[in-house]
């Protein structure tokens, strides 16, 4: 990874060698803007131009180069330059890395050029007819300033994001040789389990990285992200906790096993990884774990659930126990719950999980109110909280207290959240906690009752409180004349 401070730049090949390098990639970062993107004010363009061709100058086969420099003359803003070998993932991979700094990004360019260099990779050219002429990625990034310690800190991430997009682009055709190896294992066993890796494999799932980690807590065939900034996919105990789980089920355990990583991706999509788990064994005993790591596509997430391998036999499943006519109203209203709920995570719930949340929510579409469901994920290391409300009652201060109620209520702390609304006036709020370190079973009635008694409206708090002391008529009567007469 090069990193060079801006002042080490102003001198460079490209610069001394006049101005037609510059003006050539101004007109190709020109051409990369988007049609809603705001125009530059004069000469602006020029100088991103210049600085990022200054970024570029010199660079060895291979290595990226990242530039952070605020701009001079008291403009508020910070410059980023970003120069890769052109591969997929590169841009939504470094906007997330600066998103997850607070950063907004105010201006975003990226041209992918033809680079011709000389042995010490120095830019002679960018040649019009690329031919056999390496292309690069030249990314430019304008966003609000930030100090000295926080700029070296930015730095450091999207210098490991760099190098895990690297090594995802580089091992990918290996990665999916190891989960179609894994589908072909499973296959007699688990035909679900071995058509959902399949699946997955054909272009539902971003792979990112895989390791097979032995008994003894070797790891071998270590892929993509696996052999860089997640080595340690999983904790130790986790490890133990997952040869625990196969362990105890036998032939009978559901393959592959998922979990969400604590990790977060650093690649496509700043989200934690799943985790898809599938036990090895060696003369019938269990020696090993192969562990494909990676983040759904938007288009698997958005598949209809009889589409989907494993949710299509719990569809059928639920339909056949409650007796659904799949074109009656709870037939329709379940494929709905099933659609709309999150498939990375509903995917590795227990048959009587799923079908607490889905029915739960199937409730609530046509009248939307506050209710609360809790999952304890395999393995005991998350808890998953779905929290239904009235849209109307959502804000940034409601989410938040919801999320400290959680927290105390489970004694764990919250790693992600992400909110979903429907098109009608229902609101869904999801939290994943980490729950390793919590002990005993969180009060998911209790939980519940404290964030209805967030969300009720003042007149209901005030009918509540009478009906203690009168009948429940007479409350509803007094508090429908008199609650708004009172102080909030």
């Amino acid at each position: 990874m090069a990193a060079k401070a801006a002042d080490s730049i102003r001198e460079t090949p490209a610069r001394r060698g006049g101005g037609k390098l510059a003006q050539a990639l101004a007109q190709a970062m020109g051409e990369s803007l988007l049609p809603g993107d705001m125009a530059f004010e004069k000469g602006a363009l020029a100088e991103a131009a210049q600085f990022t061709l200054d970024a570029a100058a010199r660079r060895e086969s291979g290595e990226p180069v990242v530039i952070l420099s605020s701009a001079a003359e008291g403009r508020r803003f910070m410059r980023i330059a970003l120069i890769n070998d052109d591969m997929p993932f590169l841009v939504d991979s470094v906007a997330a890395t600066v998103s997850a700094r607070g950063l907004s990004i105010d201006r975003l360019m990226h041209p992918v050029v033809a680079v011709r260099r000389d042995a010490s990779g120095a830019i002679e050219a960018f040649p019009e007819e690329g031919g056999e002429v390496p292309r690069e990625s030249m990314i430019y990034i304008q966003t609000p300033r930030l100090d000295a310690k926080e700029r070296r800190a930015l730095e450091k991430d999207l210098a490991v994001t760099l190098t895990d997009v690297r090594a995802a682009v580089h091992d990918w055709p290996k990665l999916r040789e190891a989960i179609r190896a894994d589908a072909d294992r499973i296959a007699g066993p688990d035909a679900e389990g071995a058509a959902l890796l399949r699946w997955l494999e054909g272009g539902m799932l971003t792979q990112l990285g895989h390791v097979t980690r032995h008994r003894d807590g070797t790891h071998t065939n270590v892929l993509g992200i696996c052999r860089k900034s997640a080595k340690a996919i999983l904790a130790d105990p986790s490890y133990e906790r997952a040869f625990a789980w196969f362990d105890a089920r036998g032939e009978s355990a559901q393959v592959p096993l998922i979990v969400k990583a604590n990790r977060m991706s650093n690649v496509h999509r700043r989200v934690p990884l799943d985790l898809f788990i599938v036990p090895v064994h060696e003369g019938g005993k269990l020696v090993a774990l192969s562990i494909h790591a990676g983040v759904w596509t938007s288009a698997s997430l958005a598949t209809p659930p009889a589409q989907v391998p494993r949710l299509r036999a719990e569809l059928a499943q639920l339909n056949d126990k409650f007796g659904f006519d799949p074109s009656g109203h709870a037939g329709k209203a379940l494929v709905h719950a099933l659609t709309a709920l999150p498939h990375d995570l509903l995917i590795g719930f227990t048959d009587a999980d799923i079908e607490r949340v889905a029915t739960t929510m199937m409730g609530l579409v046509d009248r939307p109110r506050p209710r609360l469901a809790l999952v304890e994920a395999p393995l005991s290391r998350h808890l998953f909280a779905f929290v239904w409300m009235p849209r109307d009652m959502l804000s940034t201060q409601v989410r938040l207290r919801i999320e400290e109620l959680l927290e105390e209520g489970a004694g764990a702390q919250a790693l992600d959240w992400s909110l979903q609304v429907e098109g009608g006036n229902l609101a869904l709020l999801r939290y994943v906690l980490d729950y390793r370190e919590s002990h005993g079973t969180p009060d998911e009635r209790a939980i519940e009752l404290a964030i209805q008694t967030l969300l009720r409206g003042w007149g209901e708090a005030v009918e509540s409180e009478l009906a203690a002391d009168e009948e429940p008529t007479r409350a509803a009567a007094l508090a429908g004349r008199y609650a708004e007469s009172f102080p909030t």
